[in-house]
């Protein structure tokens, strides 16, 4: 069976995600820089609705994956109030300035959040050597790591995938993300013999108002649209693999 996780950036793309037979979801926010740490007003409502297993992505600003003692001290936070709001679990990372991964701030998180479910997210692909990452992983308790294969896009890390998934898809979920959509996503599964696939399928929201933002910004040079998860994409990608 094909698991197809969609990274939601809101409230919105939740419950379209969940009403159109996603299996879960990441539930972040600003996805244009690859996503940060949810507002706890969006953590509350989501929390709330939840019908289908939510991770939460806790990341504390853009940027790198290297954090000091003060952004750990607020991810440690974040993961307490994502644990008693009742989500499935978080997903994580974190690098040290080598570019390998910093288990010290990696288990202090997961100290914080023991009970829940972890997924460490694409600082694999930025890290020295990711085989070697996933054994660390793996022994520190992850059930699901997402990665492109250590490129922009998964299609594109097609190779690094599988090799992850051979050695080690029996211990720990690979899971294929970065640019999948429903034009490529039966290519990365038959290439890689991933059965985890993570897309945010979005579209600009249409009804920003086009008579007062022509542009599509305001006066500040703002940009006056946004994006969510596109039901229909949704539903048609769940049909191309729910046979598989």
């Amino acid at each position: 069976m094909i698991r197809i996780e969609i990274c939601t950036n809101g409230y919105q793309s939740v419950i379209n995600a969940q009403e159109n037979g996603a299996h879960c979801a990441e539930l972040c926010e600003s996805l244009e820089v690859g996503g940060v740490t949810p507002s706890y007003g969006t953590l509350k409502k989501v929390a709330n609705d939840m019908k289908i297993p939510v991770r939460v992505l806790i990341r504390p600003r853009s940027g790198n994956y290297i954090y000091n003692d003060s952004e750990l001290e607020i991810m440690c936070q974040d993961i307490q109030l994502v644990k008693e709001l009742g989500y499935d679990g978080v997903v994580i990372g974190a690098l040290n300035e080598n570019g390998d991964l910093d288990v010290e701030i990696i288990k202090a998180m997961m100290k914080v959040g023991e009970g829940m479910k972890f997924t460490f997210h694409r600082a694999i692909d930025a890290c020295n050597n990711p085989l070697e990452a996933l054994e660390i992983l793996i022994d520190l308790g992850f059930d699901k790591v997402l990665t492109s294969g250590c490129k922009p896009k998964a299609v594109e890390g097609i190779d690094v995938i599988r090799q992850m998934q051979e050695q080690f898809g029996d211990k720990i979920k690979i899971m294929a993300g970065g640019g999948v959509n429903i034009n490529n996503i039966m290519t990365i599964i038959n290439e890689t013999g991933v059965s985890n696939c993570h897309a945010s399928l979005t579209v600009e929201v249409d009804n920003y108002n086009q008579n007062l933002y022509p542009q599509k910004i305001d006066n500040t040079g703002a940009s006056m649209v946004w994006k969510v998860s596109k039901p229909s994409i949704i539903k048609e990608m769940l049909n191309i693999v729910k046979n598989i």
